[in-house]
């Protein structure tokens, strides 16, 4: 046992040693080391901050899909096909889902609200200016799913069926009236006028912007189909009771849209588990093509650590002799250089990570983007590092322990 604890104190003096003269050998030539070390800083850095971004967006989206509700569904006209694009139908913007769809859905136990939406292209306008905002045609159930509160007024409900009014979420309510009431105030839809009833509270940064429910004027769906022509149901969106297995559940709900529909398979029953899993794939795919391209840079950096390396066997060249000569075998020669090398490496991307989490910081407060970087990416970022440092380094270690002690001593 003491041999033991003596061995493994001896190889770490060993191994504290080495990196004391890397270090020593790092100080003495600072200007090119920093140069030598600069391409493993930005490949680092770089695949730091993408990692970090890619990580932020994950969560944000996992958040925000969360916020509907673990047991919400979406059905879309159309079949997915196996990578999870739409359908010729839907990419046309033909629906084939129906008002009995919806019927049929609402009667089924295991479904606690049903919402279906209609999408009304067309401009808002008020006042004689227009406005370009997202009018989506549904019914109360909506606002319940979405769980977006009022800051003014009240939703509409199955009382309006007939009666022309809407609700705006905040950026249309600010683009239209600013920071005056909306109450009571009637804004054009398709040149047909709308009561505003309601205004929703400002929604938190997204990154869906615009394009998530910041920027949407709801209209009741009864209403929009009497007085549009051509109004179809674009999408369901469903509540499931959580006290029933969801399997069982969605199972009942295709089963129910396959009746509906003759046995024709042309709708997509989506969950928020598929829905993250499709886009967590696509993002996967970018951000491991940036990533990649950002790691070139590592490979460009280790060659430059390597030939720098070769350079400093050849400076020293007499020190190895002298090192010989006292004693120092040929893994003692290379273990040195092979440490002085992954030191270079280690410098070079602890200085990346911390530039990384510096703009990450940058990027969260001036954007919607809220980069993470977990002690797993940094762990990755440095070990990366050490491999690059290792595998470029082996050769300089190499040539320096095979060095002759006479012919070292002799070298001018």
């Amino acid at each position: 046992m003491t041999g033991i604890l003596f061995c493994n104190v001896e190889t770490m003096n060993f191994l504290l040693n080495n990196i004391r003269i890397a270090f020593d050998a790092i100080r003495q030539n600072f200007v090119r080391s920093i140069l030598t070390i600069l391409g493993i800083v930005i490949g680092v850095g770089s695949v730091t901050l993408l990692v970090g971004i890619g990580q932020g967006v994950k969560e944000d989206i996992t958040r925000q899909i969360n916020s509907l509700g673990v047991n919400v569904a979406f059905i879309l006209p159309g079949k997915m096909d196996s990578h999870g694009e739409p359908g010729p139908m839907n990419s046309l913007g033909i629906s084939t889902l129906t008002q009995r769809d919806v019927n049929s859905l609402r009667k089924l136990p295991c479904v606690r609200l049903c919402a279906p939406v209609s999408f009304v292209f067309g401009m808002v306008s008020y006042d004689y200016a227009t406005y370009s905002t997202f009018v989506i045609a549904t019914n109360p159930d909506l606002f319940t799913i979405i769980k977006k509160p009022l800051s003014e007024g009240v939703y509409f409900n199955s009382n309006d069926d007939n009666n022309p009014v809407c609700v705006l979420a905040n950026e249309p309510k600010q683009n239209i009236f600013g920071t005056g009431s909306a109450l009571g105030k009637s804004v054009q839809i398709k040149n047909k006028s709308f009561k505003v009833v309601g205004t929703l509270t400002k929604e938190e940064p997204s990154l869906f912007g615009a394009g998530g429910f910041a920027n949407m004027v709801y209209i009741p769906l009864k209403v929009s189909m009497r007085v549009f022509k051509g109004t179809q149901i674009n999408r369901i969106i469903i509540e499931t009771d959580p006290r029933i297995n969801p399997d069982i559940s969605l199972d009942l709900v295709k089963r129910t849209l396959l009746a509906n529909h003759h046995n024709q398979d042309d709708f997509t029953v989506w969950t928020q588990k598929q829905l993250m899993t499709a886009i967590f794939k696509v993002f996967n795919i970018v951000t491991a093509l940036l990533a990649g391209i950002s790691l070139i840079s590592l490979i460009v950096a280790g060659i430059g650590i390597m030939n720098i390396m070769l350079v400093t066997v050849t400076e020293r060249t007499k020190e190895i002799g002298i090192r010989k000569t006292v004693g120092a075998k040929n893994s003692d020669i290379f273990l040195q250089f092979l440490t002085e090398a992954s030191m270079l490496s280690l410098l070079g991307g602890a200085i990346g990570v911390g530039l990384a989490e510096i703009i990450c910081s940058i990027i969260s407060m001036h954007t919607v983007l809220h980069p993470v970087i977990t002690v797993g990416i940094v762990a990755m970022a440095f070990g990366v590092c050490f491999l690059t440092g290792i595998v470029f380094g082996v050769g300089p270690a190499i040539r320096a322990s095979r060095q002759e002690p006479i012919q070292a001593l002799r070298w001018e």
